[in-house]
């Protein structure tokens, strides 16, 4: 209804109108993507003007959403048969790990005062850089040789993989209101539950 009713512009910020043929509706984008896409370019849109919404905006949206998953994905192989007494103590961790862990709680409270001031926008760009900065093509290509090289019991790969669990314990609780869908299925495939959810966190 908001995308139909005025409040939300096209991408050069034209009113919506059936008679320039520019309207968008959400039906249609969830049809074809899923309804996470609409909740991440809601949550991704600057709501102190109107909206923009188009094809390339759109297409930018799922793209990120796409690469959000193939980080959640990641992280779920890693973690694979992974539990809590197999977490390394901190203070063993290599620097890389240590630093790693820095940044999540870096960002933890950057996502918590966020979310506090209602700024979905910002929550929403400062977890998805790190997932596709600073994981993804940073921490996370580092470490993928000691993941499938080193043995089971080494230091580097517990700490690695203890990294790994903590981003992924935040990262789902951070998304979770963001990516309803996505954050509980990838938390229930860690942690199958008949009671439990992401959304309890």
């Amino acid at each position: 209804h908001i995308i139909t009713n005025g409040f939300v512009v096209d991408a050069e910020g034209r009113k919506m109108s059936k008679s320039l043929g520019n309207v968008v509706a959400p039906e249609t984008i969830i049809q074809k993507f899923g309804a996470e896409i609409i909740r991440i370019w809601v949550a991704s849109s600057d709501y102190t003007e109107d909206p923009r919404v188009g094809d390339e905006i759109i297409n930018s949206v799922v793209d990120a959403y796409r690469k959000l998953r193939n980080t959640i994905r990641y992280l779920l192989g890693a973690l694979h048969d992974f539990d809590e007494s197999q977490i390394a103590p901190a203070a063993e961790m290599p620097e890389l790990e240590q630093y790693m862990l820095h940044r999540l709680a870096e960002l933890d409270e950057s996502v918590r005062r966020s979310y506090e001031a209602y700024d979905f926008k910002t929550v929403w760009r400062r977890v998805f850089d790190f997932c596709a900065l600073d994981l993804s093509a940073f921490y996370l290509d580092i470490r993928k040789d000691s993941l499938y090289c080193d043995r089971p019991d080494a230091i580097r790969r517990r700490s690695a993989r203890t990294v790994m669990h903590y981003v992924f314990e935040r990262v789902t609780a951070w998304l979770a209101p963001i990516c309803v869908f996505t954050m509980e299925e990838a938390w229930l495939t860690l942690h199958p539950s008949d009671d439990g959810s992401v959304h309890l966190r």
